[in-house]
Parts: C-alpha cells; structure tokens; sequence
C-alpha cells in the first residue's frame, strides 16, 4: 500500500514537471517569435530563396497556441497552412518535407493520400473532400515573405 502511495507521488511530481517544461519551452519560443517578428508577423523567408515548388516548415505563437505551418510557392505565389491534415490530425508531410504530389500540383497528406490544391488548400480528393486546409495570411514586402496569425477561435489548432 505504502508503495503505491510513493509511486503515484512520484508520478505526479513527473507529470507537473513536465507541465512546468512544457510551459517554460513555450514562454521561450514565444519571446523569439517576438524578436522575429515585426507588425504581430513573423518573417519566415526571403522571396529569392523560396524558387516555384519549394516549401519552408515554421511555427507561430498565435493567442496561446503554438501553430506548426508551412509555407509554399507555388507558381510563384506563395500561401501559408496550417500543417495539418483536415482528415485527421496528422501533419501532411508524414515523410520530412514532401508536401507537393510527384508533378507538384497538388498538396497531398502522407499519412492517407487526400489531396490538396495548392492555392486555396481545398481538399479535392481523399476522405476530407470538400473541406479546406487553414489558411494562415500571407504578404510580401521588401523581398521577405510574412506570415501571420489566422483571426477568429484557435483553440482547433491546439496541439
């Protein structure tokens, strides 16, 4: 019984550790957003490093969610999602850095093949048809590229 009792003190204090850790990793990425951020977005590539086809993951500290992105260029416009399948909550490149099908046309989720266009992250094809991707606000100024916060209810995009 006594040992029971140590090993569940134990296993609490374990779980507020890692409460603590995790809360103190998030205040930490959350000031490097701020330093890297200019307007409440942060820059996330310069526009000649980013060739047509080409994807950068990121992060945003956005309310108090830390939202994992990624961002393309596709045909030479850039847009910016949420890395997250809408099928389920998955990211879309299961394997590191493969967002775009072979021909690069479409987006497409690794873990169960549903299809994305790439412009306006609407899924045309898998068990997730018809619903899109979350968008995340895309501009470019002086040949960097900004992303920022999506407005509304984030509490969906919680990891």
């Amino acid at each position: 019984m006594l040992l029971t009792i140590y090993l569940s003190l134990l296993f609490l204090a374990l779980y507020l550790l890692g409460l603590v850790v995790r809360r103190l990793v998030f205040l930490r990425d959350k000031r490097r957003v701020e330093r890297e951020s200019r307007s409440g977005e942060r820059v996330i590539a310069r526009v000649d490093e980013m060739r047509p086809g080409s994807v950068k993951k990121f992060w945003l500290i956005c309310q108090k969610y830390r939202i994992d992105g990624f961002l393309i260029n596709y045909q030479g416009d850039f847009h910016a999602y949420v890395n997250r399948c809408r099928h389920m909550t998955t990211p879309l490149d299961f394997v590191r850095y493969q967002f775009f099908t072979e021909d690069g046309q479409q987006l497409i989720c690794m873990t169960h093949g549903a299809l994305y266009d790439p412009r306006s992250g609407l899924c045309v094809d898998g068990p997730c048809k018809g619903l899109s991707l979350y968008q995340l606000p895309v501009h470019v100024d002086r040949g960097e590229v900004f992303v920022g916060c999506p407005s509304g209810e984030l509490s969906v995009l919680a990891d």
